[in-house]
């Protein structure tokens, strides 16, 4: 499944995201993460729905999960302040 957004694809079946047709390095967890979130963009994800979904249910990390959505952010050229594509929802999810 092919997802765009602004100048970005997102293409789930080859784990690949791209900006401007320029492929974007990326972790395969850091793919789901972002195709898990394109998929659900109407609705906050959870810590708890990112682990069942990304870890398959094996107990993660707060700094695994902290370190993959820095990843995804960091992909998309968000930041902590500018969250214009992935925004944090204070210790609900995001």
């Amino acid at each position: 499944m092919r997802y765009r957004f602004d100048e970005f694809v997102l293409d789930t079946d080859c784990f690949e995201l791209t900006k401007n047709g320029v492929t974007i390095p990326a972790e395969p967890q850091v793919i789901e993460l972002l195709a898990l979130l394109v998929n659900n963009g109407d609705r906050m994800i959870t810590k708890e729905e990112i682990n069942q979904k990304i870890w398959r249910g094996r107990i993660a990390s707060e700094a695994a999960l902290s370190s993959r959505i820095k990843s995804a952010m960091q992909v998309l050229g968000d930041s902590g302040q500018a969250q214009k594509y992935i925004r944090t929802i204070h210790k609900k999810g995001f």
